[in-house]
């Protein structure tokens, strides 16, 4: 049982795991559908094909995941917590995969994105 006064508890965990979760699915799918997109450069129909059925099953996944999420909070605080953990996701792999600038603008504007996903997370639980 969660201590007196504490908003943590096992729904709250499970809900942040599951934005991760999905945030990770739903970059990891555009990943993969960036690399489909270099094999369809490169003339390598197998290998586009393999990478856009694999993507296909991640967003589904993702989709899934999105799903569950939303029976267990309201539309307006499970998109923008997803759409945001997604924002980060994304640009933390462009910058480690594909080598895209982070520039000290686009860091602040995560983290000024993490507060937003945050203030709303724990926000979510008073309402």
């Amino acid at each position: 049982m969660a201590a007196s006064g504490s908003k943590f508890t096992i729904g709250t965990v499970t809900q942040a795991f599951l934005y991760v979760i999905y945030s990770l699915l739903n970059t990891s799918a555009i990943v993969l559908i960036k690399e489909a997109r270099g094999s369809l450069v490169a003339r390598h129909g197998p290998g586009l094909v393999l990478r856009l059925g694999v993507a296909v099953a991640v967003y589904a996944g993702a989709l899934a995941t999105l799903v569950t999420l939303l029976r267990m909070s309201d539309a307006s605080i499970a998109l923008p917590i997803a759409i945001g953990c997604t924002v980060v996701a994304t640009n933390t792999a462009g910058a480690m995969l594909y080598g895209e600038r982070m520039t000290g603008r686009k860091m602040l504007g995560m983290v000024l994105v993490m507060g937003g996903i945050a203030l709303t997370f724990f926000d979510a639980g008073r309402t």
